[in-house]
């Protein structure tokens, strides 16, 4: 499994390197400063709008990407499995887009991806 996320927003990273601590055979990819042919028909704003995962042949991007993250960690997986359920998909779907977004835009004025 590799992770895409983006190394220069703080809370993303803040994130993730929380992840990197409690999970074993996960690759987390900064896409910040490397690309892999993962992900290369992506652009660069969507790579920094969202985050990806790429497992099993299959490239998940945003709310999606967190709960098949969420269900390889032990302490995770019931969230995954909560987050998961039909209802509450989509409530996390909207709420990660909202978040999102948010930290895209601040990371693009204050950065000028």
């Amino acid at each position: 499994m590799k992770v895409y996320y983006n190394g220069s927003c703080t809370v993303c990273n803040t994130e993730i390197n929380h992840y990197k601590k409690i999970s074993n055979g996960i690759n987390y990819i900064d896409v910040s400063c490397t690309f892999d042919e993962h992900i290369s028909h992506l652009s660069k704003k969507e790579l920094y709008r969202r985050m990806h995962v790429y497992s099993n042949g299959t490239l998940y991007k945003g709310s999606e990407s967190f709960l098949v993250l969420w269900s390889r960690l032990p302490k995770w997986i019931w969230l995954s499995r909560l987050l998961g359920k039909p209802v509450l998909k989509q409530l996390w779907f909207m709420g990660y887009e909202c978040l999102a977004f948010m930290l895209f835009l601040k990371n693009f004025y204050l950065k000028k991806i």
